[in-house]
């Protein structure tokens, strides 16, 4: 899958996308995830897990502090897309129910 392909399940732009897997996490792609960006940023950079990260991801900080420090920054990044494209398409689900 290509990142302009995540960009447009996602709804979020290509520059956003293209940031997060060089690292940098934007407003946007937090906001889409409900979590601060400061968490996120720290998850992803420094293998740092806050409740609420781990809460989305459905683990204790503690077992998603050691996750990430078992995939690395790029598999923390991956995890990241992944939960991008798993909120997008519940989103579109739940829309298409309403």
């Amino acid at each position: 899958m290509s990142l302009m392909d995540i960009a447009l399940r996602t709804g979020l732009p290509l520059i956003d996308i293209e940031d997060l897997v060089q690292g940098t996490v934007t407003d946007s792609v937090a906001e889409r995830l409900g979590v601060a960006q400061l968490a996120l940023q720290e998850f992803v950079s420094h293998q740092q897990a806050s409740a609420k990260v781990a809460h989305r991801l459905g683990m204790s900080m503690a077992a998603a502090e050691e996750l990430a420090q078992s995939l690395g920054r790029e598999g923390a990044v991956g995890l990241v897309l992944g939960l991008l494209l798993g909120s997008s398409s519940r989103e579109g689900k739940s829309a298409a129910a309403g």
